[in-house]
């Protein structure tokens, strides 16, 4: 099935809300801990599906299909566990140069388990965009300061990124046909309980802010938008986009992060335009067809 518009305008609204993900999660760390939170933000998922898949879906999910969902969600969850690991000796700045390489990883990936072979000018846009991205942060955040160093955190996320990216083309592989509310509501509710003994040993679940108001509308909106939200754009816009084409629309998150964070930072905005320009000609390239 090839993308329309509308499709295009629906991929635009996933990275809009994964780019939002990235401000408000930031607002979560003083009342609990990541992986607190994001077990949180999982269960919750499966408990807003929950009415919906016993009451208004009819579905039969054989003991094979429950195997895939478990694998693909263990990718999942092996990404955040990297990403709360890596920051221990690293810094989110450097994540977040990092993350530009995800794309670039899915065609490696794609290759390996869909033999999808991109064009020669599909990996230049591949290019392209990580040097868009990576301008976008270096002209945003003024304070980014990168060495020649590579730490050990560094390649924890390294190796997070690649579990992502095989998350993502698994699910294009094995999910892709199935109804996205149920394929969403199984590796959202496998993925908690693969959190849980995290959260019971390292997540500090004592210390998590449960009378907060802040806390609960900042993890509502996560649950509702990031999470829900984009976990069902996904698996319904697979079924029209290749992985490397739906993953390269997270060249446009650096940008839409410093829009997001306001008319304050109308300078960064307007330095930002020309790694803008570039980001927007790589994903030309990486959807054209020719």
């Amino acid at each position: 099935m090839q993308p329309t518009l509308t499709h295009s305008v629906l991929l635009f609204i996933w990275v809009s809300l994964l780019a939002s993900s990235f401000i408000v999660s930031e607002h979560v760390l003083p009342y609990a801990s990541p992986v607190a939170a994001t077990w949180l933000r999982f269960l919750l998922t499966s408990v807003c599906l929950l009415p919906l898949i016993r009451f208004g879906t009819v579905f039969n999910v054989g003991s094979k299909q429950l195997v895939k969902y478990a694998v693909i969600s263990l990718f999942l969850v092996l990404f955040f566990v990297g990403l709360f690991e890596s920051l221990k000796t690293t810094t989110a700045q450097r994540t977040a140069v990092i993350y530009t390489l995800l794309p670039l990883i899915s065609v490696f990936i794609s290759y390996l388990l869909l033999r999808v072979t991109p064009k020669a000018k599909q990996l230049f846009g591949f290019l392209l965009g990580i040097l868009g991205a990576i301008w976008t942060l270096l002209v945003a955040q003024t304070d980014l300061q990168l060495t020649t160093t590579w730490l050990s955190g560094d390649s924890v996320f390294l190796l997070s990124c690649i579990s992502l990216a095989i998350h993502v083309v698994l699910t294009k592989k094995w999910v892709s046909t199935q109804p996205p509310l149920i394929s969403t509501f199984f590796i959202v509710t496998i993925g908690s309980v693969l959190l849980l003994p995290l959260v019971i040993l390292y997540g500090h679940p004592e210390h998590i802010a449960w009378c907060n108001g802040t806390f609960w509308l900042n993890i509502i909106y996560l649950t509702l938008f990031t999470t829900l939200g984009t976990f069902f754009l996904q698996q319904y816009l697979l079924k029209y986009f290749s992985p490397n084409a739906f993953l390269a629309a997270t060249y446009l998150v650096p940008a839409l992060v410093v829009l997001f964070q306001g008319i304050g930072r109308l300078g960064a905005l307007t330095a930002c335009l020309p790694a803008f320009s570039i980001t927007l000609i790589a994903l030309y390239l990486i959807s054209s067809k020719a």
